[in-house]
């Protein structure tokens, strides 16, 4: 499925908007009245927002592990008026402070690669491990991530790649998720796939970029390449396919055995 270019106006609200995905990923999770959610990775907490204006009348916890993004959470889930229902901690999610068989459901939209970012891949599989722990026998588990070998256009490819190999926000492939399931007798569903139908040009790309630097070394302590090295390396492919962020998701939905 081919992107379309966003227009600078788009460009500007495009994390917040993402054309929709969050709200359309929201509408799947099979949400009923008083269930009582955990949000892993909850980042600026725009997926609980979103959760939490489909569910009306229950509970939802949003965690990360930066205080950045705990901060600029809390704010924009006051600004929502979902105070009520959403509440955001700071808890490193490779070891919840939550009882096991706490949570009706947890879900997870990118927030493994920027788990992956300062834990690596065991980090990765412990909070998935650990996310199935806190969830009720019957639960489910929902992940939004980018799998690699699900990326169809040269934007989408161009784009997991730099994530993962200069920011340190790796994606990993759907089996390695798949088997973390089966091992905590999880049952896999169909995978479902979402769009936003748009990508980012060069002019963009470059704002994403080097903003993306910036926020890896500050935030997340990251050592990255500078952003002539990353261009040297990743600007021809930006040029001919556009950088296709967020363009597509993939949505793994595990159920936790009785």
């Amino acid at each position: 499925m081919n992107s379309k270019y966003l227009k600078d106006a788009e460009y500007e609200t495009y994390w917040f908007e993402l054309q929709g995905m969050r709200k359309a990923v929201s509408k799947c999770l099979t949400l009923k009245i008083g269930m009582s959610i955990l949000d892993v990775g909850t980042g600026w907490g725009l997926f609980a927002i979103d959760i939490a204006k489909q569910l009306k009348k229950g509970r939802i916890v949003g965690i990360d592990i930066t205080s950045e993004a705990v901060n600029m959470a809390r704010r924009l889930v006051r600004d929502a008026e979902v105070a009520g229902i959403v509440q955001i901690l700071r808890i490193d999610a490779t070891n919840l402070s939550f009882p096991d068989n706490h949570f009706h459901l947890a879900t997870s939209f990118l927030g493994m690669r920027d788990i992956y970012m300062t834990r690596g891949e065991k980090g990765v599989r412990n909070a998935v491990a650990e996310m199935i722990r806190v969830t009720k026998p019957g639960g489910r588990v929902n992940l939004c991530i980018t799998p690699p070998e699900d990326m169809e256009t040269g934007d989408q490819r161009v784009a997991v790649q730099v994530e993962g190999k200069v920011f340190g926000a790796k994606s990993l492939p759907k089996k390695f998720y798949a088997e973390i399931f089966r091992d905590n007798n999880v049952v896999l569903k169909e995978p479902r796939a979402f769009y936003t139908n748009k990508k980012l040009t060069v002019d963009q790309a470059t704002v994403e970029l080097k903003e993306g630097i910036e926020i890896a070394r500050k935030i997340y302590g990251k050592e990255t390449l500078d952003f002539k090295s990353v261009w040297d390396r990743y600007g021809e492919k930006i040029k001919a396919f556009g950088y296709g962020m967020y363009s597509k998701t993939v949505m793994l939905v595990g159920e936790k055995a009785t």
